[in-house]
């Protein structure tokens, strides 16, 4: 009975410090952790060291998880292995054939329809273009010759002619610093993973400057349109339904000053049944204006520039962008990686109607720094949410590393709403079953729904193990279902907190 007593003073006088430290640490913990920062211990830091300049992730080795290849800037393009937790180790030699290639883009399909996933880097500087087959359990063999050599930025994988082989579209630019412009290049698939010349047929006598090419049907009519983004003006090629091409650009595109585009994203942004663009701008070529523009489709395929009502301001160099409804409120949202100055990856959240506002402190871990020229959206552990992954710019002397964060069961996620007719005050239930293993059920209730509900756990010495809610919720009873599956044994602290307003409860864990 005496150490019972004992250990129950102890643990009043813990709880009581924390209390405390969750007063004085408010601010903190209104934070979301939607996002966890694992690069530290899911990726291998001696490979990953920059410059990745694009990413593209596919099930390489058909052991049903999702593989990441990195395009590299003049070094050897990289495969990184998933173990399917989302933990990757360099799967690189004996895998992926090395040359110190200028590498920019990826293309990925099953070229030879045989099951497996095929890869294309694109290259800039050195004009030769890697085409890989894989034998079907992620070991590639390099195809010399088959793609024609010439300058490239942008590819884009898609089947034009609708004959089931995936075609490959190049964006194509002139030797020259900067670049001129050229026209681009269409390669047809024959079928098994060789292709055929067919730009003249296809394409408009257009000349470019590509970074990106994106598809998508602009005008509903149930083909896929192209949307070219440029470093001298981006265009708008409308499909006729057989992959030929027509520039019409200028009655269709709203041009408001000249922009320099690296990224384009296109997504339904205000809920209406379209596509609209997001144009990710830098300013490397004097003259440009590098703010970033938001065009609103019609329903036709006309866009109206509303840039500087539906956007944050932003004068930096955007390279990336790409949407996610992150806050699961049944719109897009959208992350954008700023590069060369801030090097920071922003979230920018949606209010339903296409308009954003950047919530980069309420949905970021704050160490999400990093000089990212391309993001990926893809579930990398198996938990069917989007993870992020950040490739960066840099050499290791500048903290050159990339950056992957892991999804966590946040929002509406795991939450069970149960109505909102018997709250009359703000509560936190003990968690059923107590002690539990892994999982346990932790009810609760709030009142004000204009304030922002954090539920959370805590280990004992008040270091934050994981956010479980971190929003506005409306008025009423709710329960989460709380997997403990990845922590030791312990006693820990469940934290509800709304406005002024808190409490906390522990819970025991016994495996």
């Amino acid at each position: 009975m005496k150490k019972i007593i004992i250990f129950s003073f102890f643990l009043f006088v813990i709880l009581g410090a924390f209390i405390n430290f969750l007063t004085i640490n408010s601010e903190a913990n209104e934070r979301s952790v939607y996002f966890r920062d694992v690069s530290q211990t899911n990726l291998p830091h001696s490979v990953i060291q920059g410059a990745s300049m694009d990413i593209e992730t596919a099930d390489v080795d058909n052991d049903g998880d999702l593989d990441v290849i990195l395009a590299r800037e003049f070094t050897p393009n990289k495969l990184l292995l998933n173990d399917g937790n989302g933990i990757f180790s360099d799967g690189t030699i004996g895998r992926l054939p090395q040359y110190n290639f200028d590498s920019e883009d990826i293309g990925i399909a099953d070229f030879d329809n045989d099951g497996d996933v095929d890869i294309i880097f694109g290259s800039e500087d050195n004009a030769v273009h890697e085409f890989y087959l894989n034998n079907g359990q992620g070991v590639f063999t390099m195809q010399a010759g088959v793609i024609p050599n010439g300058i490239s930025n942008a590819l884009l994988v898609i089947d034009l002619n609708n004959d089931g082989y995936q075609d490959i579209i190049m964006g194509l630019m002139a030797p020259g610093n900067p670049a001129p412009p050229t026209l681009p290049r269409v390669l047809i698939n024959n079928g098994n993973a060789t292709f055929r010349d067919e730009t003249s047929l296809r394409m408009p006598e257009t000349q470019m400057t590509p970074q990106d090419i994106k598809a998508g049907d602009l005008d509903g009519d149930g083909d896929l349109d192209l949307v070219w983004g440029n470093e001298t003006g981006n265009k708008i090629f409308m499909n006729n339904g057989s992959g030929v091409f027509t520039d019409q650009s200028d009655m269709r595109l709203t041009i408001s000053g000249l922009e320099e585009t690296r990224k384009v994203t296109l997504g339904d942004v205000d809920n209406d049944g379209d596509l609209d663009i997001f144009f990710s701008n830098v300013a490397f070529r004097p003259g440009m204006n590098r703010s970033d523009r938001l065009l609103i489709n019609n329903g036709q395929g006309f866009f109206t520039d509303e840039s500087s009502t539906r956007l944050p301001f932003d004068f930096e160099h955007t390279t990336d962008a790409v949407f996610y409804d992150f806050d699961f409120d049944g719109d897009l949202d959208m992350f954008v990686s700023v590069s060369f100055s801030n090097m920071v990856v922003r979230a920018y959240r949606n209010n339903g109607q296409g308009f954003f506002e950047d919530a980069t402190s309420d949905i970021m871990p704050a160490e999400t720094l990093v000089e990212s020229l391309a993001l990926k959206l893809a579930d990398l552990n198996g938990d069917s949410l989007p993870d992020l992954y950040m490739a960066h710019r840099r050499r290791v002397a500048n903290d050159g590393y990339d950056k992957l964060l892991i999804r966590n069961d946040t929002a509406t996620v795991g939450i069970s709403f149960f109505g909102n007719e018997s709250v009359n005050d703000f509560k936190l239930n003990q968690n059923f079953p107590n002690p539990f293993n892994p999982e346990t059920k932790i009810k609760f209730s709030v009142l004000n729904q204009s304030d922002v509900t954090n539920l959370s756990i805590y280990d004992f010495t008040g270091k934050l193990i994981e956010t479980l809610v971190n929003q506005k919720l409306t008025s009423g009873v709710y329960e989460y279902n709380f997997n403990g599956k990845n922590l030791p044994s312990g006693i820990y602290l469940y934290v509800l907190k709304s406005g002024s307003k808190f409490e906390s409860k522990k819970m025991t864990l016994i495996k």
